[in-house]
């Protein structure tokens, strides 16, 4: 009987880890996708005070209503938003002067006519703390189901100091966890925890490095990150049009269920000599980024809008 016993624990624990084998090998495969063409993006600026901030990268991008909030940086001192209309047409923009990268951002709806939106606090590079900053956003009620842009407001409500170096924070499609990189790290804050101040991670985990490497063994820049139905969507991609972007989907125990991989294959546009990705925002089922290239003839990066449906 007891040869038994032991007989029936051997074939469980071999059960059991053959199963979290098979469940550790889920996604372990990459997949090559062709993004979908939506639209061009065209932000603009306040030429008033200094060089035309429009022109630069946007860095983080948040799909609201029927249409996109938008961020770019000038140095340390400037943020830009946007908010863009379908297609792609800027209805508002405002400048902060604040010391933001805009890298990621993401909302929370307060009420009908307020809303709260998250990105990334302090500068970027070596191994600066960084955190978020919370903006508190005005709106125009809405008239025959419409707004005027022309009289949003945007303020800065609250920094939380996070302490990671290079944090791009985003807010989870639920509003109730934020999910923040930082370096190789990725780290899970409780959001009414990190709002009364304790902002330590309930977990985290590593980025798998195959996502950091792209198919000319050069590295892969974070560009992007989401949070939906407990699921963790990070976009890497470095400036070449030669080599592989990746948006890998990870479960918050760092298992990575999904590599999905795609280069200059099917995209329309002309590249010149330039193609990055940045940011990532859900609308239902399909994620969105926005890819950066230049021109022989515009100045500056265009700007096109892009999604891969999940």
């Amino acid at each position: 009987m007891r040869l038994f016993k032991i007989n029936i624990f051997l074939i469980l624990f071999i059960s059991i880890t053959a199963c979290n084998r098979e469940i550790e090998s889920i996604g372990q495969e990459e997949t090559s996708i062709t993004p979908v063409f939506v639209t061009g993006l065209h932000p603009v600026d306040d030429l008033s005070f200094s060089s035309d901030i429009s022109l630069k990268v946007i860095q983080g991008i948040a799909a609201f209503e029927n249409g996109w909030f938008v961020t770019q940086k000038y140095g340390t001192s400037i943020l830009l938003i946007n908010y863009l209309d379908a297609d792609g047409v800027s209805l508002f923009h405002k400048r902060l002067y604040i010391n933001s990268h805009g890298q990621d951002l993401s909302w929370e709806q307060i009420d009908e006519n307020t809303l709260y939106l998250y990105t990334s606090k302090g500068t970027f590079g070596g191994t600066r703390n960084t955190g978020m900053y919370r903006l508190i956003v005005t709106l125009s009620p809405k008239i025959n189901n419409l707004r005027d842009w022309s009289q949003t407001n945007i303020t800065v409500d609250t920094a939380y100091d996070l302490n990671y170096t290079n944090a791009t924070p985003s807010l989870n499609e639920a509003k109730d966890r934020f999910v923040v990189r930082s370096l190789k790290t990725i780290h899970i804050h409780n959001k009414d925890e990190v709002e009364t101040g304790n902002l330590i991670a309930t977990t985290h985990f590593e980025l798998n490095n195959a996502q950091l490497i792209d198919t000319n063994h050069l590295s892969l820049w974070f560009q992007g990150i989401a949070m939906k139905n407990n699921k963790i969507y990070c976009l890497t991609g470095n400036e070449r049009i030669d080599g592989n972007k990746k948006i890998y989907v990870y479960e918050p125990s760092g298992i990575a269920i999904g590599k999905f991989t795609f280069d200059s294959t099917g995209i329309h546009q002309d590249l010149f000599d330039k193609m990055e990705p940045e940011g990532l925002t859900f609308i239902g089922n399909d994620l969105y980024f926005t890819i950066m290239t230049k021109s022989e003839t515009e100045v500056g990066n265009v700007k096109f809008l892009y999604k891969v449906t999940f």
